[in-house]
């Protein structure tokens, strides 16, 4: 089985600036998944200054993939998630699962 991520869901947050959560499925060798490079490249300014995960956790699975749900601030839809398996398209948003409604947003 090759490591390979995919995005399972987009949910659009309510908070004072725009915020995402989002799950993914991990396949493969899960603890390989490196969080630190989940991001969206911004030519416009400095790589230290990009996007990144933020407050990730492990969510029940219904599959054999394992599944995590994070933040990402400012998503921008036109551009590709990047992460250390690949670069994955964003999905259009959608509402929150029940599943997921007990994860809360806290601020950083």
């Amino acid at each position: 089985m090759s490591d390979t991520v995919a995005i399972i869901g987009v949910h659009e947050i309510e908070a004072g600036e725009p915020v995402h959560l989002i799950e993914i499925e991990v396949t493969g060798d899960a603890n390989q998944f490196d969080f630190g490079d989940v991001t969206q490249a911004d030519e416009n300014i400095p790589r230290d200054n990009w996007q990144c995960a933020y407050d990730e956790r492990e969510i029940d699975s219904p599959t054999a993939g394992r599944r995590f749900a994070f933040f990402l601030h400012y998503l921008n839809f036109e551009l590709p998630l990047a992460t250390s398996f690949g670069d994955i398209d964003i999905p259009e948003p959608t509402p929150i699962p029940e599943r997921l409604g007990t994860i809360e947003y806290e601020a950083p």
